[in-house]
């Protein structure tokens, strides 16, 4: 009877020790789950979040996720805005950021000034041309500097760059720079050679 009772305390207290083992490895498994954190992230009008996109993601604790915004046509990147404790350089279109807590996101764009372009209106008088660049009307950008050749035809010579030429290197050079600070007109003017010069 003894022996009975003995086999049946065994059976019980093995039972009870796998089902302590079963309790035991879920309760690990639960503990094991991490904690997800929503990420939010829009953008402003003239672009958009390409990386991973706009809406709400669930993303684990600690986390580093890309993200790139792309500007529109017309339109520039400015930087993002909102929970940006955590992203690695608020300025940079792509770049990263580190899930530590339930963010909201904005990428910013704005409208980009159009470069004003100044034209370069060239001619020459009789006897000679402009090679460099070449004669006509040309757009540029503002700073730019432009070469300037003249060349003189037989019987003729270069006298100089005339119109104007405030940012001419060098008014009396056949070949010399103009500077577009603004919107110019030049002519390369010529004359014919005096007698019995070279």
């Amino acid at each position: 009877m003894k022996i009975v009772f003995r086999r049946r305390r065994d059976r019980h207290v093995a039972r009870l020790g796998i089902f302590l083992i079963v309790v035991a490895l879920i309760g690990g498994m639960i503990g094991c789950v991490g904690i997800e954190y929503g990420l939010s992230i829009t953008s402003t009008t003239g672009g958009s979040v390409t990386l991973p996109g706009e809406g709400t993601f669930g993303f684990d604790e600690g986390t580093v996720v890309n993200l790139a915004a792309e500007a529109d046509a017309g339109y520039r990147f400015v930087n993002w805005t909102g929970d940006v404790a955590s992203i690695a350089n608020v300025n940079a279109a792509s770049t990263t950021v580190t899930v530590d807590g339930s963010y909201f996101i904005t990428a910013n764009f704005e409208v980009t000034t159009p470069v004003v372009r100044h034209s370069l209106t060239i001619s020459s008088t009789a006897g000679g041309s402009v090679t460099v660049p070449g004669e006509g009307i040309y757009g540029c950008d503002p700073g730019t500097v432009v070469d300037l050749v003249a060349e003189a035809q037989d019987g003729y010579r270069f006298v100089n760059w005339a119109g104007n030429v405030g940012t001419v290197g060098n008014v009396s050079a056949a070949s010399t720079t103009i500077t577009m600070n603004g919107s110019y007109s030049i002519t390369a003017t010529f004359e014919k050679k005096p007698m019995g010069y070279a």
